[in-house]
């Protein structure tokens, strides 16, 4: 059966890898509003389709399930750890969900160690003593829960990651995005001398990409374009130019 170019083009994008290759773990009231935004905007620029739980889900929708399907979807997953990271319930959850990911199939995870020592982090000391003194007498009947969290903090200040130390946030945040660009292995093309900008240039293909899966992502998420979807891809149906329908419709 011949599909109409229309269904061909959707039929492609459908196919394409998940919508993100990033996913930002981090504790909002802590960063939201400043270095996490700048390191999400940055990555955007590099083409690096990022998840962050801001607008990736949309309302109404189960937020656990989403969380858990983003981290699974996307190959890495950055962890940026502030000074009351660890008073956030939900983000020690995320990051179990992340270790655990981790240990089942290798999911890259590069920790961001903002205005804290990674390590307070991995013994929970000062201020991630002090939270998880209180977890332990929230959690009293479920300890096994705040050693899933302990746990998940041991390890990854092991890891490859970044400290924020005496230095410009505009300079750290370059360096993780090119150690990030480094880790998902993208592609860097050969571009030809032109009046473009290098850097500019061979942006492009993964910024062009990036763009492609988000408009795939909420184009597919509208309910009337999944029924114009299904409409052009049945069998024999054929996609009528505007005119020829009002020409139709005349007669």
């Amino acid at each position: 059966m011949a599909f109409n170019p229309v269904t061909q083009i959707l039929i492609l994008l459908s196919l394409m890898p998940g919508t993100y290759d990033v996913f930002l773990s981090f504790r909002g009231e802590d960063t939201r509003r400043n270095f996490t935004d700048h390191l999400y905007k940055a990555l955007s620029r590099e083409g690096i389709p990022t998840f962050r739980d801001d607008d990736g889900i949309r309302r109404g929708e189960n937020i656990e399930l989403e969380i858990k399907k983003a981290i699974n979807e996307t190959k890495l997953s950055i962890i940026v750890f502030s000074k009351d990271y660890a008073s956030s319930i939900w983000c020690l959850d995320e990051l179990e969900m992340i270790m655990e990911r981790r240990r089942t199939v290798g999911h890259i995870v590069f920790p961001v160690f903002y205005d804290v020592d990674p390590s307070e982090v991995g013994t929970q000391t000062g201020r991630y003593g002090e939270e998880f003194a209180k977890h332990e007498i929230r959690f009293k009947d479920q300890m096994e829960r705040v050693e899933g969290w302990r746990k998940a903090l041991k390890e990854v200040v092991y890891m490859e990651g970044m400290v924020l130390e005496d230095g410009y946030e505009s300079k750290f945040i370059e360096s993780i995005v090119k150690e990030i660009a480094d880790k998902l292995n993208l592609s860097r093309p050969h571009v030809p001398p032109s009046s473009v900008p290098l850097s500019s240039a061979l942006r492009l293909p993964s910024y062009f990409f990036g763009l492609l899966r988000e408009w795939r992502r909420s184009f597919f998420q509208t309910p009337l374009s999944l029924f114009i979807f299904f409409l052009s891809s049945s069998a024999g149906s054929k996609v009528q130019p505007w005119s020829q329908l009002m020409k139709t419709k005349k007669k």
